[in-house]
């Protein structure tokens, strides 16, 4: 069984090109789940983007993952919560899993070592992701994702951004995350999606 797709989003996405072009490269390949990081938006322009972006996602069967505080995510019509980094945010990971699950999705990473991965994974989250949100993927990093799949319940997402369809390679992890390959495509994001996932499909 080939892994399920994580979609990353731009942190620069605008809602105006942005939810257009999203709903066309979700019909293009099954996507599991799609993360909108802040990025640089002001609070209230995040939130506006993330109430017009959820329903699109969700249209396809696809979970939306925020970034921000747990109420945000029933406020704003998401699916789940991520938190961005490692040992830093354990104690956040602690409170936003009391909060919010068992009816929200609450993931976090990328991990920077296997104590924080285990110390996270030891909260109750749905995943722990491994590799960088943007840029290129470690050997360090799959690595760490292959040795967390292998011994561990907890499911964990690949973070790979820069993948091609030459290269993408789950490792054995439940998730692999997409980037920066696919929005920067210049056949498009939706052409782009669909060749990661036969790709996938193969590996």
């Amino acid at each position: 069984m080939s892994a399920q797709i994580y979609l990353i989003a731009p942190e620069a996405a605008e809602l105006a090109t942005f939810a257009p072009l999203l709903t066309e490269t979700l019909a293009a390949a099954e996507v599991a789940a799609l993360y909108v990081p802040r990025g640089n938006h002001a609070e209230n322009a995040y939130k506006t983007l993330i109430k017009a972006l959820a329903p699109i996602a969700q249209a396809q069967n696809c979970a939306v993952l925020i970034e921000g505080e747990p109420g945000w995510v029933k406020t704003l019509g998401a699916d789940g919560l991520h938190l961005l980094g490692s040992g830093k945010v354990i104690a956040s990971a602690k409170a936003a899993a009391s909060a919010l699950k068992p009816r929200s999705i609450v993931g976090a990473g990328p991990v920077a070592s296997r104590h924080d991965a285990m110390t996270l994974g030891e909260l109750d989250l749905d995943y722990i992701l491994f590799g960088p949100m943007t840029g290129a993927l470690s050997a360090e990093a799959r690595d760490m994702a292959i040795w967390w799949s292998e011994t561990m319940e907890v499911p964990a997402v690949l973070s790979d951004p820069e993948a091609t369809p030459e290269n993408v390679n789950s490792s054995g992890c439940e998730f692999i995350a997409f980037g920066e390959s696919v929005w920067k495509a210049p056949q498009g994001p939706a052409m782009a999606l669909a060749a990661l996932a036969r790709s996938l499909e193969t590996t």
